[in-house]
């Protein structure tokens, strides 16, 4: 991956490009065990000895909240690993940001952070279920190797549940903790939030 970005970086220096945006990702900084990071950074480290203006978008996540929680509204549980603070961040406002970013006049030199403004732990998003729904959802902590072992029980390669396992690794650690205002500046408005998307995937009427 590395080495196709650094392709993509050396095409864009010799088309004569003003500005290369980077698409990465929150808490790409060493020690962060989430492996993705190590691309990141290396990504980054190309670009600021490129010779070219360069922004790196760092986005958290954004993921789809079902794959992060599990099916909690079946289950009325958040069975997960060990996690941390996170600013689970809301995709078409990360899209909206950087069309911000690339059509403006503004220029952001080097890497930043667009994220929701409130980062929020799994007992958070729990909370914020039982609130939604009327009835009670609880946060269970699975152990490490056991949320593997299932993975691996439900078809999923080893190699792959560790690299998942990864992201909650760096949560717990910290590395996803910072929110940032940049999202809000950028939207200027609220990102949504996230009641706003639990209630938008409750079936109607819940």
């Amino acid at each position: 991956m590395v080495a196709l970005h650094r392709h993509a970086v050396e095409a864009a220096v010799a088309a004569g490009v003003r500005r290369i945006l980077y698409t990465s990702q929150q808490g790409a900084v060493p020690g962060n065990p989430y492996r993705p990071s190590d691309i990141h950074i290396a990504t980054e480290a190309m670009l600021a000895d490129s010779g070219v203006a360069w922004t790196a978008l760092r986005n958290g996540a954004y993921g789809p909240l079902d794959q992060v929680l599990g099916p909690w509204q079946r289950t009325g549980v958040i069975a997960q690993p060990e996690d941390g603070p996170v600013p689970c961040t809301d995709r078409a406002d990360i899209a909206e940001a950087t069309a911000v970013v690339l059509a403006g006049d503004r220029s952001f030199d080097g890497p930043v952070q667009l994220t929701a403004p409130t980062a929020l732990t799994f007992d958070d998003f729990a909370e914020i279920a039982s609130g939604l729904t009327g009835r009670t959802v609880e946060r269970i902590v699975l152990d490490d190797e056991q949320w593997v072992a299932d993975r691996i029980a439900n078809g999923v390669p080893e190699q792959m549940a560790r690299f998942m396992l990864a992201w909650y690794e760096a949560a717990r650690a910290g590395y996803f903790a910072d929110a940032d205002p940049l999202l809000t500046e950028l939207l200027g408005r609220e990102p949504r939030t996230a009641a706003d998307r639990l209630a938008a995937r409750l079936p109607a009427g819940s």
